[in-house]
């Protein structure tokens, strides 16, 4: 049986874990990651809004309303799932999750010149809003992200779905010889090459259904 180590919490995986189990493959699941809100003020107007995680919804409708008309864009499914469960209509989801950049030429096609609203973490990676002309963007971080570090058994498998995962968990653990490693999209994989490893799969929609499907 493999076992299987993945940077999210196991709450965010309890409908999932008996796919794993089917496959033989022992599951652990924890985030070395909390997000704590911070104030923020919007200093222009803007006729669109781009989210790049459930984390920023969250954060942004705590203190915010989104004005009516809003071109309203995300980065994949999770995310759309959470402005779904809020009640908001959604005019632009990214097809691949997993490549940034691919996804902010689609949103950018799509909204043409509309001024577009970048609620963020302070710690953004910054991988869509580099695709446009600063003076058509705002960015406001609304959220801080908080490495917690934690000690993981060894593993055969390594699931890495965020660069600030990555480096919580080089905070007190390193991967075995011959381990497999798999990561959440391109930015998580240039994370990990930075950090002097190769990865073996690039999942492109940054699903559970796409890993357990190139887990085979």
């Amino acid at each position: 049986m493999s076992t299987l180590f993945i940077s999210k919490k196991e709450d965010d995986l309890k409908s999932q874990l008996s796919l794993f189990k089917a496959k033989s493959i022992t599951v652990i699941a924890n985030s070395f990651l909390q997000f704590e809100g911070i104030p923020f003020r919007i200093n222009s107007n803007y006729q669109a809004i781009f989210f790049g995680s459930p984390r920023a919804v969250d954060f942004f409708l705590k203190q915010e309303k989104i004005p009516e008309n809003t071109f309203i864009g995300c980065i994949g499914d999770v995310t759309a799932q959470s402005l779904l469960e809020e009640g908001i209509k959604i005019d632009f989801i990214g097809k691949s999750a997993g490549n940034p950049s691919a996804v902010a030429k689609q949103f950018k096609e799509k909204i043409g010149e509309k001024h577009v609203l970048f609620p963020q973490s302070s710690s953004s990676n910054r991988s869509i809003v580099s695709v446009f002309p600063s003076n058509q963007v705002e960015e406001v971080a609304i959220y801080k992200t908080v490495i917690v570090p934690q000690t993981i058994p060894n593993c055969s498998i390594y699931v890495f779905t965020s660069p600030s995962n990555v480096d919580g968990f080089f905070k007190g653990n390193s991967i075995p010889k011959n381990a497999r490693i798999i990561a959440w999209g391109k930015t998580t994989e240039k994370h990990i090459i930075s950090k002097g490893f190769s990865v073996d799969i690039v999942l492109k929609e940054a699903s559970i259904e796409e890993l357990m499907s190139v887990l085979g």
